[in-house]
């Protein structure tokens, strides 16, 4: 499916079932391969672009980067060593080896995400769903419309949504009560984000150069 051209308001593309509109990226996250429904950041994106950077996906420097004000000068020495050989992109560094503005911001925001359900696997799809709880809200795609008991008890609990498999809304998914912001969420949007890169760019993956994409495992940021 063609992606539309990246835009300062929701992409004209409806999310699941009445939710907020947004551009569906299919990405491996937490392990597990969902549909995230995006809004893309025209802002964040462009000067991504015009510094030369893709996603960061190192967990520790986005951890770092939350500790930090955005577009704020603040005078830390330790944390100015710690981002001297990252892209300019991510944060100004003043010549005096101490003063610092962040300038990295998420560039999308993750509305929400399916999981697809064959059939007689939905109590495991509606488990893999519930890894998103305190992220965004969730769905599972089941290839029938009759879900067992246990399935839609689980999805109840859990606040996950099911649709069958033309879309039917058949369990109305609730939004999260709180979100949860930290490294890892932020990690997310960067996944999905280089996933949305990837297929703008016809498979040609973009990443942030240098260090700003060490230390994110496979298995640790998937």
């Amino acid at each position: 499916m063609h992606l539309p051209a990246v835009t300062s308001s929701p992409a004209p593309l409806a999310s699941p079932y009445g939710g907020e509109p947004g551009a569906p990226v299919s990405v491996m996250l937490l392990g597990v391969r969902v549909t995230a429904y995006a809004i893309i950041s025209i802002a964040e994106h462009q000067r991504r672009e015009a510094a030369g950077m893709g996603a960061v996906i190192s967990p520790a420097l986005l951890d770092r980067l939350m500790d930090l004000p955005i577009g704020i000068s603040v005078t830390d020495p330790m944390v100015w060593a710690e981002l001297v050989d990252q892209p300019r992109g991510v944060a100004e560094l003043h010549e005096d080896g101490a003063r610092i503005i962040r300038r990295l911001e998420s560039p999308l925001t993750i509305t929400d995400v399916v999981v697809d359900a064959t059939t007689g696997k939905e109590l495991r799809a509606v488990q893999d769903a519930s890894l998103f709880a305190g992220f965004t809200r969730r769905w599972i795609a089941a290839t029938s419309s009759r879900i067992a008991d246990a399935a839609t008890l689980e999805a109840k609990l859990c606040g996950v949504g099911i649709v069958d498999q033309r879309r039917g809304l058949l369990l109305p998914a609730e939004k999260p009560e709180g979100l949860t912001r930290d490294g890892w969420s932020w990690l997310l949007e960067e996944k999905t984000y280089r996933r949305w890169l990837t297929r703008r760019a016809g498979n040609h993956e973009q990443e942030s150069p240098a260090r700003a994409t060490d230390g994110a495992s496979d298995a640790g940021a998937s």
